[in-house]
């Protein structure tokens, strides 16, 4: 008997001790699961590399982003960027930038490998949590990895910040997962510094201790103060960065109570979790931009979404025996308290790119229910369910990236889905007017700034309070040479806005054009004091005070802070012109110089002073 015992005990221990022991044993285990599921995510959003950039924050991030000129890498520690503070994120745009400049390539590769490495994450750390179990791992990895609601976190430039802290996030998990095996400091060390990197990409990350909570649940770890004063490090960054992301975002990202009351929120936290757990399975619609209902008129899906909240609750409860259940939808929901609009960010009552991370627990609990039926008679229909939603989600999502391709598909993509949005046609109008700008545009120029014209007189009667649609549209006229009418929506902007320095702007050009200069110096001015880092407006005062008032010094000054925020021909042009009338002969024909390298084409009454002594 005792013998029989003795055997018993050695064939447990063995295995285990085997797969933990020996790295080898546990990669030929998993490299035949884990490679298909690589090749079919990388496959699903390989068209997102020809994609160029959008004019959704990729503006802000990237193509007008201050920072990324140098780089400045100390200011992007310093500094917050697109109203966010994630100074890892701004670190690997600016090696995309040493490496590639403004070409959009890089900028996807770079997007594209972090998600496959993070599908890879997932499958090693479903594989951890599941008791090795390989169909586990890689249906939920495929599930992360070709779901179409992730599209926008991986395909959109700007959301470098999502793949980014989700690697961290995942990096933080394992390490953990490895502290709760072995017992050993070095996980825990890990897992914390894995946690830091992860707040330095993205603030969502402040999420990670509840997370450490729910796996030890998992674990089976018995809560008590160890495990409590165990998490206190984790708990005093989060709230460290907790506080510096209220502070950057207060001001542009988070809506204040007068625009969405205490009530509505309520109701909104309800609708998102339900919409996100639907589309889980019923990834439709997609879209870049899904707006909030009107507060009069939030809708029957909206009132009746707390239905689906008490169901929830109640399955949990009824369920609270059921670990797998318990820790999974738990790990859905903890990931999603930060973006479920009690506190109101962005313009979006539901944003794809917030699933990213939380969708893992979903896929997980699906999987560990299939794999319950691997050997039985239905075994054949189980290893057929993640074979058909590889085929089903892997062609959406290929389509989907494709959506991402510039802002005229994306927002005429929105369009489709929420033609009554005013917020999807203004900023399809801001992206046209961009395009007509470009040399290569010239022969459609006037095409392109009539569609730019009909989307903001579109985008004001859908919503005629709607600041952005009179910006675009007062920067339309002045191009058109529509100066009463541009004159008008500046007016009408800076009721709605009286810190607008646009409208400032756009009323400084017109007076200048209609020869009244103090008036356009005036407002040229009161346009600077309010942003005193917009080129183009230093280089019309600077212009305005040099024809206008023969102050050259001081339109010297402007060209000069205009030439360091945008280092344009015209600016060099215009400075050269300054040094001339003061008698700076070798600086004007260095700056004519560097205008003509720029494209500038100098007038020929002004080409002599290149070959002046």
């Amino acid at each position: 008997m005792g013998k029989k015992v003795t055997i018993k005990t050695k064939a447990k221990i063995k295995p285990v001790h085997k797969k933990e022991g020996r790295s080898s044993s546990f990669d030929k285990t998993i490299f035949p699961w884990m490679i298909p599921v690589l090749v079919v995510t990388a496959a699903s959003f390989l068209p997102m590399l020809s994609n160029g950039f959008t004019n959704w924050d990729d503006e802000l991030y990237i193509t007008q982003n201050p920072l990324l000129k140098g780089p400045d890498w100390g200011a992007m520690f310093t500094q917050a960027a697109a109203s966010n503070y994630h100074p890892l994120t701004m670190v690997s745009l600016g090696i995309n930038y040493m490496i590639s400049g403004f070409d959009p390539f890089s900028y996807h590769f770079v997007n594209w490998l972090l998600h496959i490495t993070n599908t890879g994450l997932v499958f090693v750390f479903v594989y951890k949590i599941s008791g090795r179990k390989n169909f586990v791992a890689a249906f939920t990895a495929l599930i992360f990895g070709v779901h179409p609601m992730h599209v926008e976190s991986v395909a959109w430039i700007s959301e470098r910040k999502d793949v980014l802290y989700a690697l961290f996030f995942l990096l933080a998990l394992l390490q953990y997962w490895r502290f709760l095996e072995t017992g050993k400091r070095p996980g825990y060390i890990f897992c914390l510094v894995f946690f830091v990197l992860s707040l330095l990409s993205k603030p969502a990350a402040i999420i990670l201790p509840v997370v450490l909570l729910l796996l030890d649940y998992w674990k089976g770890r018995q809560l008590k103060w160890k495990l409590v004063i165990e998490k206190i490090p984790f708990f005093l960054l989060s709230l460290v960065f907790g506080i510096i992301t209220v502070k950057v975002q207060s001001a542009d990202a988070i809506a204040g109570l007068d625009i969405w009351p205490l009530w509505s929120r309520f109701f909104f936290a309800c609708y998102t979790i339900m919409t996100y757990a639907v589309r889980f399975i019923v990834p439709y619609p997609l879209s870049a931009f899904h707006p909030y209902p009107a507060l009069e008129s939030l809708g029957l899906t909206v009132y009746l979404s707390p239905l689906f909240m008490i169901a929830l609750l109640a399955l949990l409860w009824l369920k609270r025996r059921d670990k797998l259940f318990v820790f999974s939808i738990l790990f859905f929901v903890i990931n999603l308290l930060l973006v479920i609009q009690i506190v109101s960010i962005g313009l979006t009552i539901v944003s794809e790119r917030y699933t990213y991370i939380p969708y893992i627990g979903l896929a997980f609990l699906a999987g560990m229910l299939l794999n319950k039926y691997l050997n039985t008679s239905r075994a054949a229909m189980v290893k057929a369910v993640p074979f058909v939603i590889g085929i089903i989600f892997g062609i959406i999502s290929f389509q989907r990236t494709k959506v991402w391709k510039d802002g005229d598909t994306l927002w005429t993509d929105v369009i489709r889905h929420y033609p009554d949005a005013a917020t999807p046609r203004s900023n399809h109008a801001n992206y046209l007017k961009a395009m007509a700008a470009r040399p290569e545009n010239q022969a459609q120029q006037t095409e392109l700034l009539q569609r730019a014209l009909d989307e903001s007189s579109v985008a004001i009667k859908l919503k005629p309070t709607h600041a952005n649609a009179y910006e675009n549209r007062q920067n339309i006229y002045l191009l058109l040479k529509k100066d009463s009418l541009a004159i008008a929506d500046a007016d009408m902007l800076l009721r709605l806005d009286p810190q607008n320095s646009h409208a400032y702007y756009t009323k400084g050009v017109v007076y200048m054009r209609s020869n009244r200069p103090d008036s356009a110096l005036a407002n040229f001015d009161k346009s600077l004091a309010i942003n005193p880092n917009a080129d183009n407006v230093l280089n019309n005062r600077g212009s305005l005070l040099y024809n206008g008032f023969q102050r050259y010094n001081e339109a010297l000054d402007d060209f000069t802070k205009a030439i360091a925020i945008n280092p344009q021909g015209e600016y060099f042009y215009h400075r050269s012109l300054c040094y001339y009338k003061l008698g700076d002969v070798a600086r004007a024909r260095a700056d004519a110089l560097i205008a003509e390298q720029k494209g500038i084409i100098l007038p020929d009454s002004y080409k002599p002073i290149l070959q002046s002594k």
